[in-house]
């Protein structure tokens, strides 16, 4: 029997099936292609994807659907394929709904966060700023949209609250008129606009609100669980003129925004306890003080009193030998905050330039008298890189050394072991990264 050919219907429809399922294998694959990656994780935390969990690494690709949790030492970077950045701070939550970008034509992106809890930064990115009607961050309580900004959300189930660094963003109360299916500002009778201009204020919205409030930063109250302080900072830290120069480095932006932080929550519970005696002091040998070095008196003023406990040339950690020494009675874990730090890049024709410590974490285990630290560093012509180092502590001195040489750490605690600083270099490419830090139990 001869075969009969397919008549022109049926090969209309088949057709149709071919591209119809070509299509779908395509919406698959760019379901799950890569639209960011991790530049900097500090401390613990997990990516959620498909049921599974995974421990957050630099480098990880990110892909929609994706939730990053943080812990309570954790702290995420994420660039987007358009440069867009995103800083998710300890003890949060935050999902990539959708993240959609295609260069060719950036009008048609649609982007949407989802911040359960806790705190992000975000910068906006080529997406966000060619398709401001298609990004929204939503949150338990608002939808928030941008106008090509730089902004922090800190929200949960009761309340939001937003600053402005620069541009501006439309909050809105999600309700029947703002839905969170949408994309885009919300423009509803209960939307605020917050801007950048606005110095020293913060939109609040809380539950059960009629609508979101303008507020002075500095009138925040403990319910909203923000420091004034830090608020009072970022403001001011926004208006200056590093600020400028930040805008065309969004990595520098973020780099010092999570060094405001920690600084900011050191000074927020040194307001609210009790002054505490500063045992160890920084002092630098010369005249010449290396960029960006806030952090180190002269010599001869920090020798007042003092002992030299470990040094490297420029960099010399002084100690109050006055104060009662506990250090043989010590025992177990102890977790340090960064309370400061400096830090310079050296290229290799042997130029100098600032740099700038993010954050980290330090621990001692004065019952194994060993010790482990992770410090992140940022650099403009080295981007952010981390310094890792574990190694042991001399319980009758507090002197304690790295065991590793390609990141090198010397410090000491401080006698009452309330303190504990190190100065620290790793070398990067034929360059290098040197600094001192400052830490408070």
């Amino acid at each position: 029997m001869m075969n009969r050919p397919l008549c022109p219907i049926r090969m209309l429809r088949l057709l149709l099936l071919m591209w119809a399922l070509l299509a779908l294998a395509s919406a698959v694959r760019a379901s799950t292609t890569s639209v960011g990656e991790v530049t900097l994780c500090i401390g613990s935390s997990q990516i959620q994807r498909e049921g599974r969990s995974e421990s957050v690494t630099k480098g990880y690709s990110i892909v929609p659907g994706d939730v990053i949790r943080t812990t309570t030492n954790g702290h995420v970077h994420v660039r987007f394929v358009d440069g867009a950045l995103v800083s998710v701070r300890p003890d949060s939550v935050l999902q990539v709904v959708e993240y959609r970008y295609d260069p060719a034509n950036p009008s048609a992106s649609l982007i949407k966060f989802y911040l359960e809890t806790g705190t992000m930064r975000g910068i906006s990115g080529l997406a966000a700023q060619a398709a401001r009607d298609k990004f929204r961050l939503n949150t338990p309580l608002v939808a928030i949209g941008v106008k090509g900004t730089d902004f922090v959300t800190q929200a949960d189930a009761k309340r939001a609250v937003v600053l402005v660094n620069q541009g501006a963003i439309v909050l809105a109360p999600l309700d029947n008129a703002c839905s969170v299916d949408g994309f885009g500002p919300c423009a509803t009778p209960r939307s605020r606009e917050l801007a950048a201009t606005m110095s020293g204020m913060a939109l609040v919205y809380r539950q059960a609100a009629r609508e979101p409030l303008l507020q002075p930063v500095n009138s925040l109250q403990g319910g909203d669980k923000i420091t004034p302080a830090l608020f009072q900072e970022r403001i001011s830290s926004a208006n200056t003129a590093t600020a400028v120069a930040d805008s065309r480095s969004p990595g520098q932006v973020l780099a010092r925004e999570a060094a405001a932080l920690a600084e900011m929550r050191a000074r927020a519970e040194r307001a609210e306890t009790p002054p505490l005696t500063n045992s160890l002091t920084w002092g630098r040998w010369g005249d010449n003080v290396r960029p960006g070095d806030n952090l180190t008196v002269p010599f001869k003023e920090a020798l007042s009193g003092n002992r030299v406990t470990v040094g490297d040339g420029y960099y010399f950690l002084f100690r109050n030998e006055t104060i009662t020494n506990t250090l043989t009675n010590a025992s177990g874990l102890a977790n340090f905050r960064l309370e400061s730090g400096t830090a310079s890049y050296r290229d290799p024709s042997n130029v100098v330039s600032a740099a700038i410590v993010d954050g980290g974490s330090l621990s001692i285990d004065f019952g194994r008298n060993t010790f482990a630290t992770q410090l992140a560093v940022t650099a403009q012509r080295v981007g952010t890189q981390a310094v890792t180092a574990t190694g042991t502590i001399d319980r009758t001195t507090g002197v304690f050394l790295s065991n590793g040489a390609a990141d090198r750490v010397s410090g000491a605690v401080s006698l009452d072991t309330s303190q504990a600083g190190y100065f620290f270099s790793k070398s990067v490419g034929n360059g290098a990264l040197m600094g001192a830090t400052l830490w408070r139990r």
